[in-house]
């Protein structure tokens, strides 16, 4: 039996399969048959992928992140919204925006949107939150993305006075202090 490598495309995620497609008379490869079964699983599978449970759990999460990435290193700049700098509330901002997400541009804004997450749940694109310079207040003055898997220690990535955009632990001593809540903004897992 003869095997051909074909490719089809679900959600942006590229899947390889092995089709087996001979021509029962002549034992060779039938590519108009590869090319229909290739249409045919590209037209249909979007809607079978849900009942197998192929669907890529946090595509959109996980692309959001990439990009999020790309900034790292990128300093901070007070009030920033820009690839010149970004201050926190901006560098998030500008990444939810990219997947059509509208965020304030304020990290106390910010947290006044999507459901609080409890701690068990925290999950890649949660939006973390700490008090600002004063460990004693409890008024939020700092905002970044999770990056971590659910259930994994907290990674974050944000955009720090000190370092610019970068990516830090929520175990740190300094974060750890400051921690007030994280929220979802937007059910990235379907």
């Amino acid at each position: 039996m003869s095997k051909i490598w074909t490719s089809i495309s679900i959600f942006g995620v590229c899947i390889f399969l092995i089709l087996c497609c001979l021509d029962s008379s002549s034992q060779s490869i039938n590519k108009g048959k590869v090319d229909s079964l290739s249409a045919s699983l590209n037209d249909s599978l979007a809607q079978k992928v849900t009942v197998w449970g192929l669907k890529p759990k946090n595509f959109v999460a996980d692309s959001m992140i990439n990009f999020g990435k790309k900034y790292i290193g990128l300093h901070y700049r007070r009030g920033g919204t820009s690839n010149r700098g970004y201050d926190c509330s901006g560098y998030t901002m500008m990444v939810f925006a990219k997947y059509g997400i509208r965020l304030p541009h304020t990290s106390a804004g910010q947290a006044l949107i999507g459901i609080e997450v409890n701690s068990k749940n925290i999950q890649k694109g949660d939006l973390i939150f700490f008090k600002g310079r004063s460990r004693r207040g409890r008024r939020i003055g700092h905002v970044g993305i999770v990056i971590s898997e659910r259930g994994q220690p907290i990674k974050f990535i944000h955009s720090s006075v000190s370092d610019g955009v970068r990516e830090d632990w929520l175990s740190s001593d300094y974060y750890k202090k400051r921690f007030v809540k994280v929220m979802r903004v937007r059910q990235w897992e379907q």
